[in-house]
């Protein structure tokens, strides 16, 4: 199933929006206190340095120009969706995504989101800044969207490719994973929890 909606999505764009149309407003009904869930969580983990919030409708000119500062090197496993202004903004508005910023003082540091269906599953995927690796961000960020999805009532998956190890241990790092399908090209559908044991680290 989700092999198809992949291919869905890039083969028919026009017919993708449809369906993100129709799942946002489902999404909303069955799900209406999600974001509200979204921004305790991101109170819990946010500290001096780091600070997550939801990405609101004003924040759409810095994260556009955040995501296309990047360099494209490090965007080889990573284009979700279009990093044009109108598509992020529509995304910001919407009901089925949780798009959640990294920021410091001095800007974002990183990105992630959980695109949710009406169906209860969420799919979760993220960026850092290069300048910020190694700071445990990456693992905070997985662990993040696990505990929205489960606090939500919605299961959380991702798909990575196999070749991406960096990506691949970081959320193994930050989540409980299980490898639920094999998809073409060599991604890896992966169904995500919460590691009960550890606290999230900040």
């Amino acid at each position: 199933m989700t092999g198809l909606l992949v291919k869905i999505k890039h083969a028919f764009p026009g017919l993708w929006r449809m369906v993100e149309w129709g799942n946002g407003q489902l999404t909303a009904l069955r799900y209406p206190r999600l974001k509200e869930i979204a921004e305790r969580e991101c109170a819990k983990v946010s500290g001096e340095e780091l600070t997550w919030s939801l990405v609101t409708p004003d924040d759409v000119p810095a994260l556009t120009r955040f995501l296309n500062g990047i360099p494209e090197e490090r965007l080889g496993y990573f284009a979700p969706h279009p990093f044009d202004e109108a598509t992020l903004r529509r995304m910001a508005k919407g009901s089925s995504f949780v798009m959640l910023k990294v920021t410091t003082p001095t800007g974002i540091a990183g990105y992630h989101f959980l695109r949710c269906f009406f169906i209860g599953r969420a799919f979760h995927g993220l960026i850092v800044d290069h300048r910020y690796g190694g700071k445990g961000i990456g693992s905070t960020m997985w662990r993040l969207g696990a505990n929205i999805a489960r606090q939500s009532g919605m299961e959380m998956y991702a798909t990575i490719s196999k070749d991406n190890l960096p990506s691949l241990n970081s959320c193994r790092r930050g989540c409980e994973t299980q490898v639920t399908e094999q998809l073409a090209e060599g991604y890896l559908l992966l169904k995500l929890r919460p590691k009960e044991a550890e606290s999230v680290k900040k």
